[in-house]
């Protein structure tokens, strides 16, 4: 049998491989082989979700009702379509319920609308600044675009208030962001904006930003959001300072309410309209210049230190106008005048639309004698050669060049418009000069400006030692004095042979010598500057035309006497519509071209 024999074998070779080299068997152990540790068995964890809640009030110059409003979670300032959304009701009150797994989310809050009308727009006016520090700042979108799609934006830590506030805050924060700026200047920064919104809307900088739909829609609140948004689109693009539109409208909202009032004007018609956008432009570039923003004015249509040089320069010198063009634009004709320092001349002459009437030239008098005036100064109540002290100075605001009547209290005022050529001004301009000047055929500096001056009250003045006195005969009081006393006293060799007397029309005839009318003057009675009665006498005109060119005579009535003055009549050249004078700067010598042109038009047929 075989099988003993196999197994006998098997077991010897295992216990010698169990002994090794060693003679000694007896301590042999036998080590069972480890089975090992079974891997523990893992569970994959379970996602912790979280729920989320904000309800607020949505409000722009009323409540948003309709509005949609949403958590943008990925904070691209768009509601998306994975993004938790409602319906604001119909008082703007909205609530917005959403599960995430980020247990606390950053995110925004944006509203939605459209606008009943495209009205609420604010229009950007993207106006060349020139700034000490030129900046690629955007101009910030309207809350309201052109096509009537509203848009607001707010931070969720403000209770879910959504307007205008908020808008204004998120949009800051985001663009200080943007610039990098380390947290300790955004917190300042932002701290600094909550307080001159606070001023500007005067609200409880507590509250600031808890808006209520009748807050949103008072006049207002809604002049203030107008301002901020026009004046942002004015500056944003040149004037570094991120809250430069709060600081810029705290220093002038005063100013410019005024003006807005003055106006009569809604606001948005007020920032529609060219005059009045420049009144506001130039207390918003004097107060950003003022706080460092800039050191030259915020619109072109603003007066530069250079341009004042150029203009005071020409106007206020010592042998009169230079390199100035008058022109009187009457009803028949139209006349002009220009001096030319280089000759030492000045051109006069006439147009009308069907042709020049008289070109001529002389000398200027620049050597004239002095002649010493005299002027009634009423806060002096007296005749003064020289403004007694103290006296005012003259200043620049704005385009305006303020001072006084020479040796007067009377307030005179230079208003300059800045007018570029070629512009729809310049055109406007050349439409109402006779076409016989022929100025569309020159070319014409860049720059020009238009000169508008105005004398808001009555100046009298008269030559010192050297005026007419008539003596009256004895009255009690002015009223009684007739036009008879008036003639006998002024034309007391011709009284009264040669003379006729209305009292019913107050008119004084004079008579040729074959006692035919020759004269007819006109007497009218009226209140001097001194408060005293004036005498006005006017030579009757035989039609218009002569009229326009007819002085009254003006007679002080003091001491039984008429003293005969010069009154000077408050004016305002912009109101007359016929006056129109021009400057510009000569240094390409333009006055002698225009002068050599209006010479030649006398030999034009």
């Amino acid at each position: 049998m075989h099988h003993k024999s196999i197994l006998a074998i098997l077991i010897s070779g295992a216990l010698l491989v169990g002994c090794g080299s060693s003679d000694d068997d007896s301590n042999t152990e036998i080590t069972q082989p480890d089975s090992g540790t079974p891997p523990p068995i893992t569970t994959p964890p379970v996602a912790s979700e979280y729920t989320h809640r904000v309800t607020g009030l949505a409000v722009y110059q009323g409540a948003l009702s309709g509005a949609t409003v949403c958590a943008d979670l990925n904070q691209n300032l768009a509601c998306d379509s994975d993004e938790p959304f409602t319906i604001t009701d119909i008082d703007g009150n909205y609530q917005i319920d959403w599960k995430s797994e980020v247990e606390t989310p950053d995110y925004y809050l944006v509203a939605n609308w459209q606008a009943a009308t495209a009205t609420q727009a604010i229009q950007a006016r993207s106006l060349a600044l020139k700034v000490k520090n030129p900046t690629t700042r955007s101009a910030p979108r309207s809350i309201v675009s052109d096509a009537g799609k509203g848009t607001l934006i707010a931070s969720p830590q403000y209770n879910g208030a959504i307007n205008n506030l908020t808008h204004i805050k998120l949009s800051r924060v985001i663009e200080m962001k943007s610039q990098s700026l380390s947290n300790s200047d955004i917190s300042q920064l932002s701290a600094e904006l909550d307080t001159l919104l606070a001023i500007l809307y005067q609200l409880d900088a507590d509250t600031l930003y808890s808006i209520s739909a009748e807050t949103s829609a008072s006049a207002n609140f809604m002049r203030i959001d107008y301002a901020i948004a026009y004046l942002q689109q004015v500056i944003a693009t040149q004037i570094p300072n991120l809250i430069a539109a709060e600081k810029i409208l705290a220093a002038t909202y005063a100013q410019l309410w005024q003006i807005l009032i003055d106006s009569g004007l809604s606001i948005e018609e007020f920032f529609s309209d060219d005059i009045f956008t420049l009144a506001a432009n130039i207390l918003f570039s004097d107060s950003a210049i003022a706080l460092g923003f800039t050191e030259l004015p915020i619109d072109s249509r603003i007066l530069s230190q250079n341009d004042w040089d150029v203009v005071l320069g020409n106007i206020i010198n010592d042998s009169g106008f230079a390199n100035t063009l008058s022109l009187a634009l009457l009803s028949q004709f139209s006349t002009f005048s220009l001096d030319n320092d280089e000759t030492g001349k000045t051109v006069i002459g006439s147009a009308s639309i069907e042709g020049i009437g008289y070109v001529t030239e002389f000398p200027k008098d620049i050597d004239e004698q002095e002649i010493e005036i005299e002027c009634w100064n009423t806060t002096h109540n007296g005749w003064y050669t020289i403004a007694p002290l103290p006296t005012t100075e003259p200043f620049i605001e704005g385009n305006s060049y303020k001072t006084v009547y020479e040796s007067t209290d009377v307030n005179v005022t230079i208003n300059v418009e800045k007018i570029l050529t070629p512009s729809d001004s310049w055109s406007s301009i050349l439409n109402i000069i006779p076409d016989s000047l022929k100025f569309n055929t020159l070319n014409w500096p860049q720059t020009l400006y238009s000169i508008n001056v105005s004398q808001e009250a009555d100046v009298m003045c008269r030559e010192v030692n050297n005026y007419e006195i008539y003596d009256l005969p004895d009255y009690e009081t002015a009223d009684m004095i007739t036009v008879d006393d008036i003639a006998r006293a002024q034309f007391d060799s011709l009284y009264p042979e040669f003379i006729i007397v209305d009292e019913q029309q107050s008119k004084i005839t004079l008579l040729d010598i074959n006692l035919q009318p020759e004269t007819t003057f006109t007497v009218e009675r009226s209140i001097s500057p001194s408060n005293q009665p004036l005498i006005i006498t006017t030579e009757d005109a035989i039609n218009d035309k002569v009229a326009e060119h007819i002085l009254p005579t003006y007679y002080l009535v003091a001491d039984q006497q008429l003293i005969e003055v010069n009154l000077n009549k408050a004016f305002d050249t912009k109101d007359a519509n016929n006056q129109l004078m021009m400057t510009y700067d000569n240094s390409e010598r333009f006055t002698q071209i225009l002068y050599n042109h209006l010479l030649s038009l006398k030999t034009t047929p």
